[in-house]
């Protein structure tokens, strides 16, 4: 009977859901540079999305309350790319996760200065921020990942990732037996006496998925981290001009 039961306890400890701590991401950073008069009674003005997170993040959306400014332009900071145009609905992603204190993006509104009140503010979401997806030996948006989920070239992934021997790619990859990427001379040299595959249709591990067996290995009772964000009221800041 104690062996069950502490047999039992074990199986708990592996089925029970990890505890994680939710990420801190504030963003009290927000501010705004002095108006610039551009001396035909109007003024611009840049103001910065400024981030700090305890964890990983690549999104970030939010809602801007303008008042009598203009969003003219979004100029994004590193592999920020702004999603939604020149709208008071700001969305932003990043290819990489970020970290620490960071710029997301700088936005320049424009006015007129015979405007007694003006407000450009930034309210983020308060909602849940997904950890970057790792990107082994996938190709997205057509852009190559590696073995270590770095950027490479066709090339490169071809070798890493797609294990090709004694292999040609659009006439312009050569693969030898080792699955190394070499001229045409040294394929011919090294493929000679073996089978040699064109094009094939299905390359092994199935790269477009990003399955690759030698680097997916979970255990049982682990499960993906979602950073959930919590931004205090506090962290948008109310830019009155």
């Amino acid at each position: 009977m104690r062996k069950l039961f502490l047999l039992f306890l074990s199986v708990l400890a592996v089925l029970a859901p990890l505890k994680v701590s939710a990420a801190t991401i504030d963003f009290s950073g927000y501010y705004c540079d002095p108006k610039q008069d551009l001396g035909d009674g109007t003024f611009y003005m840049t103001c910065h999305i400024v981030a700090t997170s305890t964890q990983d993040i690549n999104k970030v959306s939010g809602d801007l309350i303008l008042k009598n400014v203009t969003l003219e332009s979004i100029k994004t900071h590193d592999d920020w790319t702004s999603n939604n145009g020149l709208s008071t609905r700001v969305e932003f992603s990043a290819r990489s996760g970020h970290s620490g204190t960071f710029t997301i993006a700088d936005l320049v509104f424009t006015g007129d200065l015979s405007d007694e009140e003006c407000e450009a503010s930034f309210m983020p979401d308060t909602s849940v921020y997904e950890k970057p997806q790792d990107f082994v030996c996938m190709i997205v948006d057509d852009v190559y990942y590696g073995e270590n989920g770095t950027v490479v070239s066709e090339e490169e992934y071809y070798e890493q990732c797609c294990n090709y021997t004694c292999t040609i790619i659009d006439d312009k990859y050569y693969f030898d037996s080792n699955g190394n990427s070499v001229t045409y001379e040294e394929f011919k040299e090294d493929c000679s006496n073996t089978e040699i595959v064109v094009n094939p249709e299905e390359p092994i591990d199935n790269p477009q998925t990003g399955i690759n067996y030698g680097y997916i290995i979970l255990p049982i009772g682990i499960v993906s981290i979602i950073a959930i964000t919590k931004i205090a009221k506090k962290n948008t800041k109310i830019y009155k001009i």
